[in-house]
């Protein structure tokens, strides 16, 4: 990690924080705990687990309340799905 990481670019917080996960967690949590959160603070690489994001996250600023946080949903490409649900949708409201 760079001695002066910008904080301002999501960017480069998601680049320092998917680096500590793939370094130091991705192997103790994977299999143990996929589905939950991990907060991980990008400025001590520490890292704090919860059944929800929320949890985690709360978890984590009450331990490192100056902490700078990334989060991971263990087991998936990114922490939440961003999708459009069709239920009870009229077609002819559907663009194609």
């Amino acid at each position: 990690m760079s001695a002066h990481p910008n904080l301002n670019d999501p960017g480069t917080i998601s680049e320092i924080g998917n680096r500590i996960y793939e370094a130091k967690y991705k192997s103790l949590y994977q299999d143990r705990y996929p589905g939950h959160f991990l907060a991980i603070n990008i400025l001590d690489e520490s890292a704090t687990l919860g059944t929800t994001s929320s949890e985690a996250l709360l978890k984590a600023r009450q331990e490192h309340p100056n902490g700078f946080f990334h989060l991971i949903r263990i087991g998936h490409a990114g922490a939440f799905e961003v999708g459009i649900a069709y239920r009870n949708v009229q077609t002819d409201r559907v663009h194609r």
